[in-house]
């Protein structure tokens, strides 16, 4: 599991990771900013409950979504970074 999941393989998201890639480059000439948080939470796959169902093909067959983890942490770390990000933007003005 740990080489399935490791970030250094390109994690379980290839799928996610071209769609953003696309969305990533269609933004560049606005406003938007984008927040992919993809690569950072495969560095907690342990935490999602797809992997702990007892089988490697769990995640096709229940789906992995972004919204369920086992463990606190992981939305923890995004919430943080997000308030992070919107803070530095009050301050810059």
């Amino acid at each position: 599991i740990e080489a399935w999941f490791n970030p250094k393989n390109n994690g379980v998201n290839r799928e996610a990771r071209e769609v953003n890639s696309i969305i990533r480059q269609s933004l560049l000439d606005s406003n938007i900013r984008l927040l992919d948080l993809t690569h950072l939470s495969e560095f907690r796959a342990d935490a999602h409950p797809a992997i702990w169902l007892g089988r490697q093909d769990a995640v096709s067959i229940w789906g992995q979504d972004c919204m369920h983890w086992c463990l606190p942490g992981v939305p923890d770390t995004w919430v943080d970074i997000l308030a992070a990000l919107i803070k530095d933007s009050f301050e810059k003005g």
